[in-house]
């Protein structure tokens, strides 16, 4: 337990502060889970695998324009903790860009359960008060089953979608900063 008066905040990572590749968020679903439904099982690879291909797939993505200096000003406002669907820990990335230090924990997803259903079990345990997401299926899932405020990060493929009116939808990390941070 801790002492800081600033509200706790949940982070998504990709899509959120680290850039897609060629700027297109693909990994977005413009379809739903049921809130009531099990979890589908996770497609699971041997660890030497998965590291690997989180390797290839991440290490070389660029940090969002202005996610730095927003996470930054953020970070004066609220406590920060990032919550990942990746299967490794991104400490090469944080280092290589410079983000290191700016959140008190990391939470990568190493359980059998896919991201959005990792990303809801981890919100149930540490209860933020907010958390920012990508991906529209993700934060419908996380707006049905609890109480924390879902910030929505615009992309073109969740656009549209029949959301749960509880998610706010912010242009990025910098509007955020802009409506929440000095």
């Amino acid at each position: 337990m801790t002492n800081d008066p600033r509200p706790l905040m949940t982070v998504d990572m990709d899509g959120v502060f680290c850039e897609p590749p060629f700027g297109r968020n693909l990994g977005i679903h413009r379809t739903f889970y049921s809130p009531t439904a099990a979890p589908p099982p996770a497609r699971l690879y041997p660890h030497w695998l998965t590291a690997s291909l989180d390797h290839l797939r991440f290490d070389f993505r660029r940090p969002m324009p202005g996610a730095r200096d927003a996470l930054l000003r953020l970070a004066t406002v609220r406590r920060l903790v990032v919550v990942t669907g990746r299967r490794t820990r991104p400490n090469w990335w944080f280092r290589h860009h410079r983000f290191e230090g700016l959140f008190e924990a990391v939470y990568v997803n190493q359980s059998s359960l896919g991201s959005a259903h990792f990303k809801q079990a981890i919100l149930r345990r540490l209860q933020p008060a907010e958390h920012v997401e990508d991906d529209g299926r993700t934060a419908q899932l996380l707006a049905q089953t609890g109480d924390t405020v879902i910030y929505l990060c615009d992309w073109p493929r969740n656009r549209g979608l029949p959301l749960d009116p509880r998610i706010v939808r912010v242009a990025g990390l910098v509007e955020l900063a802009d409506r929440l941070a000095p």
